[in-house]
């Protein structure tokens, strides 16, 4: 069960607003607000001194804490870059594959995760398999059907950031170790919110911005990568901090011919960090841990099911699984356009905050949300079927 009284110390700043819009961005716990501001004033109390050797001490105290959270083997599987699209990036730019080699992708996919991989087709010459989605659901026997003996990667986001739909990861990850193609995760719209077990779900490479369920901010994520498919892996960038070549000043380089990886996921960090970000990280999941992981995914789907439950008879179109197993602690509904000021009208009454993006309104679900929140959400809802009745 959750620790209610934990929840209001962190989220007691947000009051009577119904926050929703995880799916898009972070509201941050007050522990992260804190060590966010700290750090520049930790940064300037002696002019700099000290500064870069702090910052890869807080990297060095948060690769475990995000080992725990997903359940890693190792800490030093873990790494950290900008953002979901650089962590992708790496393994499509830097994988080593052939012409003709293929990759396993959905057309429901978000750009972050679908572009490095169109990316890779069109400068490397790799092929992509594109699953087309049925009735806004991903077949994941479609997913499985289309390895073949050239597939080097199957790649799906944990939750599709349009539909809320969940894939089944562990069915994927099985079929992939017994294939021996790599299993790539968009860990992005769950990881945080919903159980993520990268060694349970026989995931390879993981890959999340921070700015949502992880409680971080913009400019920050992770990467998991397992040693088993590291050293096949060469990233795109590289700096003094990815390899062992590494000469401290005032040495100077020797060798010019060859670099020498870690050989281990730190071979993605090029160079300095957006370290305030990594404290954010760090931070945020001392709270996710505090809190567990496995009561706020339950928290989170009884939510869910809550909320489907109220809103079954609106008229408005609502996105939803057949199977709740493919549920992902989402829901989005679609609006008719021409009524778009009238929906913002509505969910502001209510002091309800969502995404809204082309007549669809996103409902991401989080801890901190309850289920008096959903009965206002349904009222609101109702309000806005009734607009086109």
């Amino acid at each position: 069960m959750l620790d209610q009284k934990l929840i209001e110390q962190e989220y007691g700043y947000l009051k009577d607003v119904i926050f929703l819009n995880v799916s898009s961005v972070v509201m941050p716990p007050e522990r992260v607000k804190t060590a966010y501001r700290n750090f520049m004033d930790d940064y300037v109390a002696n002019y700099g001194a000290d500064v870069v050797g702090k910052a890869w001490d807080i990297v060095a105290e948060t690769r475990p804490k995000v080992q725990k959270l997903i359940n890693a083997a190792e800490s030093h599987e873990i790494a950290f870059v900008k953002n979901t699209a650089e962590g992708v990036s790496e393994l499509a730019m830097g994988l080593e594959m052939q012409p003709g080699d293929n990759v396993v992708i959905a057309d429901q996919e978000h750009q972050s995760t679908l572009f490095p991989w169109i990316n890779a087709h069109e400068r490397r010459g790799i092929e992509l398999k594109v699953i087309k989605s049925e009735d806004r659901e991903i077949p994941m026997k479609a997913m499985i059907d289309a390895i073949d003996d050239k597939t080097k990667v199957l790649m799906v986001s944990s939750v599709q950031f349009s539909t809320g739909f969940a894939a089944d990861l562990k069915l994927l990850g099985q079929a992939c170790r017994e294939k021996g193609v790599i299993f790539a995760v968009d860990g992005i719209q769950s990881l945080g919110r919903l159980k993520l077990d990268v060694r349970d779900f026989c995931i390879d490479y993981l890959a999340a911005g921070s700015n949502k369920g992880l409680l971080g901010t913009l400019g920050a994520g992770i990467v998991y990568c397992s040693d088993s498919i590291v050293n096949r892996i060469v990233p795109s960038i590289v700096g003094y901090q990815s390899t062992v070549s590494h000469v401290a000043p005032p040495s100077i380089t020797t060798e010019f011919d060859h670099l020498e990886w870690y050989p281990h996921a730190r071979r993605f960090e090029s160079g300095n960090l957006s370290y305030n970000c990594i404290l954010a990280i760090s931070k945020g999941i001392d709270l996710l841990l505090e809190l567990g992981i496995e009561n706020i995914d339950e928290h989170i789907r009884s939510l869910e099911k809550d909320l489907r439950a109220q809103i079954a008879d609106l008229k408005l179109h609502v996105v939803q699984a057949k199977d709740p197993k493919h549920w992902g602690g989402m829901v989005c509904v679609y609006y008719p356009p021409k009524h778009e000021e009238d929906v913002v009208r509505i969910l502001g009454k209510y002091k309800i905050y969502s995404t809204m993006r082309g007549g669809y309104m996103r409902f991401g679900l989080n801890f901190y949300n309850t289920h008096e929140q959903m009965k206002t959400l349904s009222k609101a809802l109702h309000e806005i079927d009734q607009i086109q009745a």
